[in-house]
Protein backbone atom coordinates (compact mmCIF):
# COMPACT_ATOMS: atom_id res chain seq x y z
CA UNK A 1 0.00 0.00 0.00
CA UNK A 2 3.43 2.27 -0.02
CA UNK A 3 1.58 4.09 -3.55
CA UNK A 4 -1.87 4.72 -2.03
CA UNK A 5 -1.44 7.02 0.70
CA UNK A 6 0.54 9.65 -1.37
CA UNK A 7 -2.23 9.38 -4.20
CA UNK A 8 -5.24 10.27 -1.54
CA UNK A 9 -3.23 12.97 0.15
CA UNK A 10 -2.49 14.66 -3.37
CA UNK A 11 -5.80 14.24 -4.08
CA UNK A 12 -7.66 14.88 -0.91
CA UNK A 13 -5.31 16.61 1.41
CA UNK A 14 -3.90 14.81 4.45
CA UNK A 15 -6.18 12.75 7.14
CA UNK A 16 -9.27 14.18 5.88
CA UNK A 17 -12.53 12.72 5.85
CA UNK A 18 -12.21 12.03 1.94
CA UNK A 19 -8.51 10.55 2.11
CA UNK A 20 -9.08 8.21 4.78
CA UNK A 21 -12.45 6.28 2.60
CA UNK A 22 -10.72 6.54 -0.98
CA UNK A 23 -7.70 4.73 1.26
CA UNK A 24 -10.41 2.33 2.55
CA UNK A 25 -11.84 1.25 -0.70
CA UNK A 26 -7.93 1.22 -2.52
CA UNK A 27 -6.86 -1.29 -0.16
CA UNK A 28 -10.48 -3.20 -0.46
CA UNK A 29 -9.80 -3.28 -4.06
CA UNK A 30 -6.43 -4.50 -3.39
CA UNK A 31 -7.35 -6.87 -1.33
CA UNK A 32 -9.63 -8.37 -3.36
CA UNK A 33 -7.43 -8.01 -6.59
CA UNK A 34 -8.95 -6.50 -8.57
CA UNK A 35 -5.89 -4.34 -9.95
CA UNK A 36 -7.75 -3.10 -13.12
CA UNK A 37 -10.94 -1.09 -10.55
CA UNK A 38 -8.08 0.14 -8.42
CA UNK A 39 -6.20 1.58 -11.55
CA UNK A 40 -9.13 3.23 -13.19
CA UNK A 41 -9.67 4.83 -9.33
CA UNK A 42 -6.41 6.43 -9.02
CA UNK A 43 -6.56 7.65 -12.43
CA UNK A 44 -9.46 9.50 -11.76
CA UNK A 45 -7.81 11.24 -8.81
CA UNK A 46 -5.77 13.46 -11.64
CA UNK A 47 -2.57 14.03 -13.04
CA UNK A 48 -0.10 14.26 -10.23
CA UNK A 49 3.43 12.43 -10.00
CA UNK A 50 2.12 10.14 -6.59
CA UNK A 51 -0.88 9.15 -8.97
CA UNK A 52 1.39 8.88 -11.70
CA UNK A 53 3.76 6.60 -9.68
CA UNK A 54 0.90 4.94 -8.08
CA UNK A 55 -0.09 3.74 -11.35
CA UNK A 56 2.43 3.00 -13.05
CA UNK A 57 3.32 0.33 -10.37
CA UNK A 58 0.01 -1.36 -10.13
CA UNK A 59 0.00 -1.45 -13.83
CA UNK A 60 3.61 -2.94 -13.92
CA UNK A 61 3.09 -5.64 -11.07
CA UNK A 62 -0.43 -6.45 -11.98
CA UNK A 63 0.10 -9.91 -12.10
CA UNK A 64 2.36 -10.35 -9.01
CA UNK A 65 -0.56 -8.56 -7.17
CA UNK A 66 -3.73 -10.87 -7.65
CA UNK A 67 -4.07 -11.14 -4.04
CA UNK A 68 -7.42 -12.78 -3.93
CA UNK A 69 -6.05 -15.88 -6.40
CA UNK A 70 -2.76 -16.23 -4.29
CA UNK A 71 -4.81 -16.34 -0.70
CA UNK A 72 -7.05 -18.95 -2.78
CA UNK A 73 -4.73 -20.89 -3.65
CA UNK A 74 -3.04 -20.86 0.29
CA UNK A 75 -0.60 -18.31 0.11
CA UNK A 76 -0.01 -15.51 2.48
CA UNK A 77 0.56 -12.51 1.37
CA UNK A 78 1.16 -10.23 4.12
CA UNK A 79 4.45 -8.44 4.76
CA UNK A 80 5.06 -9.77 8.00
CA UNK A 81 5.55 -13.35 6.85
CA UNK A 82 7.87 -12.14 4.26
CA UNK A 83 9.87 -10.68 6.73
CA UNK A 84 9.68 -13.72 8.83
CA UNK A 85 10.94 -15.84 6.01
CA UNK A 86 14.16 -13.58 5.35
CA UNK A 87 14.88 -13.97 8.96
CA UNK A 88 14.54 -17.19 9.27
CA UNK A 89 16.30 -18.25 5.89
CA UNK A 90 18.84 -15.38 5.59
CA UNK A 91 19.77 -13.36 8.77
CA UNK A 92 19.96 -17.20 10.74
CA UNK A 93 21.90 -18.74 8.11
CA UNK A 94 23.51 -16.57 6.24
CA UNK A 95 24.66 -13.75 8.89
CA UNK A 96 26.49 -16.37 11.02
CA UNK A 97 29.78 -15.10 12.97
CA UNK A 98 33.25 -15.32 10.43
CA UNK A 99 30.71 -16.12 7.84
CA UNK A 100 31.67 -14.96 4.18
CA UNK A 101 29.72 -15.88 1.64
CA UNK A 102 29.63 -14.61 -2.46
CA UNK A 103 26.57 -13.64 -3.86
CA UNK A 104 26.09 -16.98 -5.48
CA UNK A 105 26.88 -19.07 -2.47
CA UNK A 106 24.82 -16.98 -0.48
CA UNK A 107 21.59 -17.84 -2.78
CA UNK A 108 22.45 -20.93 -3.39
CA UNK A 109 22.58 -21.62 0.30
CA UNK A 110 19.42 -19.69 1.08
CA UNK A 111 17.56 -21.90 -1.80
CA UNK A 112 18.47 -24.68 0.14
CA UNK A 113 17.75 -23.39 3.43
CA UNK A 114 14.11 -22.45 2.00
CA UNK A 115 13.59 -25.81 1.08
CA UNK A 116 14.71 -27.11 4.38
CA UNK A 117 12.00 -25.18 6.16
CA UNK A 118 9.23 -25.76 3.52
CA UNK A 119 9.80 -29.03 4.26
CA UNK A 120 10.72 -29.52 0.50
CA UNK A 121 14.33 -30.74 0.92
CA UNK A 122 13.54 -34.60 -0.40
CA UNK A 123 12.26 -32.73 -3.55
CA UNK A 124 15.45 -30.70 -3.84
CA UNK A 125 18.15 -33.33 -2.46
CA UNK A 126 16.50 -35.97 -5.20
CA UNK A 127 17.71 -33.40 -8.12
CA UNK A 128 21.37 -32.91 -5.89
CA UNK A 129 23.26 -33.60 -9.40
CA UNK A 130 21.93 -31.20 -11.51
CA UNK A 131 22.10 -28.77 -8.86
CA UNK A 132 25.20 -25.90 -8.62
CA UNK A 133 27.17 -26.08 -5.57
CA UNK A 134 27.23 -23.13 -3.24
CA UNK A 135 30.90 -21.82 -2.78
Amino acid sequence: MTYLPPSAEAAFGQETPEYHAWLQQAGSLLWKGQLNDLIHDCQALGSVPAVHNAISYFTNNQKRMDYARFRQQGYFIGSATVESARKQIAALRLKRARARWTENGAIATAKARAAWLSNQWDDLAACHSILPLAI
